[in-house]
């Protein structure tokens, strides 16, 4: 009889133990590290082997194990097939998806990293200056003046704005891989299926829902609001764009002009200097001095961060902010003390 107990002992700790490795195996092998979507460019050199390719993408944070890498890599005979070259691999990336991409790699595919808050004229100007095969920024732009690309997103306006850049603003700043093959198109559908990701529909019905910072919204709205911020807001400042973002609908609110100078930058086709004296009297419907309500439609790329401060802004009374000479902030009430912290600590020549 205790014979035939210790058998069952054994039994169901063998049974248990092989539960929890099928458990750690699917949780490493098939589980994406993250739920959210962030581009990382990886590279592999060539010669490079399977174990020291797996100890990158673990200091990445691409994969959680090694082990499980190596185990992997070794049962499908992955190693042997991964080829040298740039890739674009995601955060929310399985391992086995991982594996099939670093398998399918190009010699001549290269990389670019599109910075958060700029307009696509200045997109364009840095594909220009990466010299990727025969791309040029004006290819870049054409292909992102398509109005065929309404149809195939749903979140474009499907009657744009009139302009040169109907779709600013949706163009979403990453690293991406360029494809010879595909081009331009390739590129500006890589940055729209980004910021499709990247908006999600999470995001889509949070903003439906007033808060005690914003009322309901839709997503154009959003985009406007987050491209000024990423023009305005100090970026290495979380909690500045949020602040930021609050005194656009503090001032929505109370039908007071918005008084962005980046507006009427973007109208006249230019990120620096401040507007001039003549310059700020345009009449303009981005100069957001005269003319109250957003402009008609977003003066950049807002990348992840900007979308989210204005998709949940905290609820402040703040209706002025500047940057001082240091860099920092600041975020006022009233015109007064506006105008007297202006006095005691300068403002940003940049």
């Amino acid at each position: 009889m205790k014979r035939l107990v210790a058998i069952i002992v054994i039994l169901a700790v063998l049974g248990f133990g092989t539960s929890r490795a099928f458990d750690w195996w699917n949780f490493n092998v098939n589980t994406p590290i993250s739920s959210t979507s962030h581009n990382v460019t990886f590279h592999v050199d060539l010669g490079e082997s399977p174990a020291q390719i797996g100890s990158d993408l673990y200091d990445l944070h691409l994969i959680r194990s090694t082990i499980a890498f190596d185990m992997y890599t070794r049962l499908t005979d992955a190693g042997p097939k991964f080829q040298a070259g740039s890739f674009v691999l995601n955060t929310n990336m399985s391992l086995v998806q991982i594996v099939s991409a670093l398998q399918h790699g190009r010699p001549d595919e290269k990389t670019i990293t599109f910075p958060e808050g700029f307009p696509l004229r200045y997109q364009a100007a840095l594909v220009d200056s990466k010299k990727i095969g025969t791309l040029t920024g004006a290819d870049y732009l054409k292909a992102a003046q398509d109005p065929a690309l309404a149809k195939a997103y749903s979140f474009l306006p499907a009657q744009p704005p009139s302009g040169d850049f109907p779709y600013e603003g949706y163009l979403f700043p990453d690293t991406y891989l360029v494809d010879p093959t595909l081009g331009a198109k390739g590129l500006v559908a890589a940055q729209l299926d980004q910021f499709d990701a990247v908006f999600s529909a999470d995001w889509r019905a949070l903003i439906a829902q007033s808060t005690s910072g914003r009322p309901k919204e839709d997503l154009r709205t959003i985009v406007i609001l987050a491209s000024m911020v990423d023009r305005e807001a100090n970026n290495k400042n979380a909690t500045d764009r949020g602040n930021v973002c609050s005194v656009y609908y503090n001032r929505l609110r109370r039908n007071i002009p918005l008084g962005v100078d980046a507006t009427l930058l973007y109208a006249l086709g230019r990120l620096t200097p401040e507007p001039t004296a003549p310059e700020l009297s345009l009449d303009s419907p981005y100069n957001t001095r005269k003319h109250t309500g957003l402009p008609p439609t977003p003066i950049s790329n807002p990348g992840k961060e900007a979308l989210a401060a204005c998709i949940n802004p905290p609820a402040t009374s703040y209706l002025f902010y500047f940057t001082d000479k240091q860099g920092t902030t600041h975020f006022e009430t009233n015109q007064q003390d506006f105008d007297n912290d202006i006095k005691k600590y300068g403002v940003s020549a940049s």
